[in-house]
């Protein structure tokens, strides 16, 4: 008699190869989220994402771009003039209380002032005239043959009474304009209006 032995995975008995499944290719998920900002410098020129909002005054002569965090302002006016652009925060009537910023370029040099309007019509002098201090913390800007840029940023609480506390999720009310000459005396002789932005 002949004995037959068996070998689990020997040649004599090979094992049944177990099938092999390839998994079903799954489609990758479509990003969602949006590009992320561009870092904030306050140099004149406004990169694409650095700002999360934009609004348009004067029929486009004047660009107000914004964004905020929880702590922050940061805003650019870009304004077709070579002289001044200016904005103010929460007016009781006019310009009356109005937290004011102006800003031009001049030989090279930016100049960014943060004023409070007194009356419903000026004066305007800056905050440390009248007893507050300058909230702006970072400022810049730049001047072509059509266009002044001014960029800027400040706290939107600043604790000082000449300055509008600021809210995330507030809408502010804003007045704005425009002079075409380096001079904060200067009238808005170029455009003038009213306004609101939404803070984040």
């Amino acid at each position: 008699m002949v004995t037959v032995w068996y070998f689990q995975g020997s040649l004599f008995n090979p094992p049944t190869p177990t099938p092999t499944i390839s998994p079903t290719p799954t489609a990758s998920p479509t990003p969602t989220s949006s590009p992320p900002p561009s870092e904030w410098k306050p140099d004149g020129i406004i990169e694409k994402n650095e700002y999360t909002h934009t609004a348009l005054f004067a029929s486009g002569s004047l660009e107000i771009h914004w964004k905020n965090d929880n702590d922050f302002l940061y805003m650019a006016l870009n304004g077709q003039t070579k002289g001044w652009l200016s904005i103010g925060f929460e007016p009781s009537f006019s310009m009356k209380d109005a937290d004011m910023i102006f800003g031009w370029v001049t030989d090279n040099e930016e100049i960014v002032l943060d004023l409070f309007s007194t009356g419903a019509f000026g004066p305007h002098p800056p905050d440390t005239e009248l007893g507050g201090s300058d909230n702006i913390l970072e400022y810049g800007g730049i001047e072509d043959e059509t266009n002044t840029v001014i960029e800027f940023n400040r706290r939107l609480i600043t604790q000082d009474i000449y300055d509008k506390e600021l809210q995330q999720g507030q809408t502010v009310d804003i007045i704005w304009a425009m002079g075409s000459n380096d001079n904060l005396d200067f009238a808005h002789n170029i455009a003038k209006g009213t306004g609101q932005i939404i803070l984040d």
